[in-house]
């Protein structure tokens, strides 16, 4: 039987513990033996260590660790890693997520399938509806499947699998100096701080192709407390989880799945648009990829210096439907990038901006939209001050 463990991190954030943990405490464990490691950097004072000391946890044991000295959010993280030596998988928190009733279910559901696909690189409890690259709206294309995978590691929730862990900790050890920019990544990760350890989980996943899976129906959510890396307290990273106790996951290979690549674009294979093999194609909806370089031809949003094939419509949701299903339009464009050719003139921007924030269909509208906003706005405050 596998051996599973819940580890719970935090640093000086002892109302962020107590919502993570009462979360954990409220989830289904299947009458299961699992370990709870508590691990607290040292920020100074025992706030958290207080409380973590009078909470009781019902399930099997309690393990609470500290550190003499500051470990910093990479190394703790890390360091947090080491226990899959002891179980078979574990289920990671920071002290700003909160765990779905039913993440266990789906934990061991997803070990059982991916723990000896070396192909998989994690498993994310948490689902983005949000491109963290690109700062605009995610919608993955669904399936009959209950996941789909991502080449983006995951900090809101994860489960990280023995083999699949000290794989990433053998390339780390040998790739952790200084993140420089480079195409084959987004420019906002290789921007995050020296304490980020998540951007190098998330270069490994690229460099060695691996993929994290990823709940269409989200396992945990994320409140982006005032700490190491948010300096003011928002709502992006929030999203809605599943609310029910689900017992039973289909679970795809990940040949059969849909994929996404660290852009988060679609990844193709076996397909043709417009009559081109889409292996031959680079796909940059959002427009954020730093180069084509090794792609003759590229689907864009953007306007470039090459040959039209053909262009398509932003129409059908998520995006990539619209080329793949080749919805005949002119806000989406298939370039030949081995011929020049002219640009075409035109601005792409406020009628993708109402795409993706689901304002109008067309651009021109926006302006008429705000004004409308504004203009219930001013008549509600009229209405109360009567």
């Amino acid at each position: 039987m596998s051996k599973y463990a819940l580890v719970a991190i935090g640093y000086n954030r002892p109302d962020s513990m107590e919502r993570l943990l009462e979360s954990l405490k409220a989830a289904e464990y299947d009458n299961d033996n699992v370990t709870l490691i508590i691990s607290i950097d040292n920020s100074g004072n025992d706030d958290v260590e207080k409380y973590v000391k009078g909470f009781e946890w019902p399930y099997g044991d309690k393990i609470i660790r500290t550190f003499k000295e500051r470990q910093g959010l990479r190394k703790h993280i890390l360091k947090c890693g080491e226990y899959v030596n002891e179980y078979d998988a574990i289920a990671v928190f920071e002290d700003d997520v909160v765990a779905a009733p039913g993440f266990y279910m789906y934990m061991k559901a997803a070990v059982e399938k991916y723990a000896d696909d070396d192909r998989v690189a994690g498993i994310s409890l948490y689902n983005h509806l949000w491109n963290v690259n690109a700062k605009m709206p995610f919608q993955p294309a669904y399936s009959k499947y209950d996941v789909y995978f991502l080449q983006f590691a995951q900090s809101w929730g994860q489960i990280w699998m023995r083999d699949q862990w000290l794989a990433f900790s053998e390339w780390y050890s040998k790739n952790n100096g200084k993140l420089e920019p480079q195409d084959t990544l987004p420019s906002f990760v290789t921007n995050w701080p020296e304490t980020s350890w998540l951007k190098y989980h998330i270069k490994y996943c690229v460099d060695m192709n691996k993929y994290f899976v990823y709940p269409y129906k989200a396992l945990t959510t994320c409140y982006s407390d005032i700490g190491q890396h948010n300096t003011v307290k928002n709502n992006i990273t929030q999203i809605p989880f599943l609310e029910d106790v689900k017992r039973n996951y289909d679970l795809p290979d990940i040949d059969d799945a849909i994929k996404y690549d660290v852009f988060f674009e679609r990844v193709l294979t076996g397909k043709e648009i417009n009559g081109i093999s889409s292996d031959e194609i680079c796909f940059d909806f959002y427009g954020s990829k730093n180069t084509y370089s090794g792609y003759r031809y590229v689907v864009t949003i953007k306007y470039l210096p090459y040959k039209l094939v053909n262009s398509y419509s932003l129409e059908l949701r998520p995006q990539e439907a619209n080329v793949i299903k080749e919805i005949p339009g002119d806000e989406i464009f298939l370039y030949d990038t081995s011929e020049s050719a002219p640009t075409i003139k035109g601005n792409n921007d406020i009628k993708y901006f109402a795409y993706a924030f689901r304002l109008f269909n067309k651009g021109n509208n926006m302006v008429d939209y705000i004004i409308d906003r504004v203009k219930n706005r001013f008549r509600r405050i009229m209405k109360s001050s009567r």
